[in-house]
């Protein structure tokens, strides 16, 4: 697994002054390091050897949820593999896991992955008169209860992984 720290500080827990310095500039956090950890020692056992060719991105904690983003290798990997490694990390992280993959997946999917069992009535690219872009994405009101976290962080993360601002719309039906 490529990670941007390296291995061997990763599993010792003492870091190198190169690492040392990804971590107190805010770069890798600590959720982060601990995140690597068991991706680590997840690798070595056969039911997640797809991690040894797949690059990890980042963490968020998004209160009550915790998102992985992984770059799997481009022969793709099954949703059944990352549905158990999110099961996996649950049992580590005593919380809710949502494993997804940064790249490959279109943005509908990659929103409708985040924001499960909620339902994604489409995700529509708005261009603004200044030249940048911004998703907005629609959801019917009797799932605005089901999102993983308030409308505001999740609207934050998803801005954060797309790359891009993105809004929720909440519409009726």
């Amino acid at each position: 697994m490529r990670i941007p720290l390296d291995q061997l500080c990763v599993k010792s827990g003492v870091l190198c002054p190169r690492c040392e310095a990804l971590v107190s500039s805010g770069a890798v956090t600590e959720l982060d390091l601990e995140v690597m950890r068991v991706l680590l020692k997840a690798e070595s056992t056969p039911d997640y050897r797809f991690l040894k060719d797949s690059e990890y991105v980042k963490s968020v904690n998004l209160g009550g949820v915790l998102v992985v983003q992984l770059d799997t290798p481009p022969t793709g990997v099954e949703m059944r593999s990352l549905t158990k490694l999110s099961r996996h990390l649950e049992n580590h992280f005593k919380t809710r896991v949502r494993v997804i993959d940064a790249k490959g997946t279109s943005t509908k999917d990659l929103v409708r992955s985040i924001i499960q069992p909620a339902r994604v009535l489409g995700v529509n690219t708005l261009w603004l008169p200044d030249g940048s872009m911004e998703y907005v994405v629609r959801i019917p009101r009797a799932d605005l209860k089901h999102l993983p976290a308030p409308q505001e962080d999740v609207e934050h993360l998803l801005s954060q992984i797309v790359g891009a601002n993105v809004r929720i719309r909440v519409t009726e039906g």
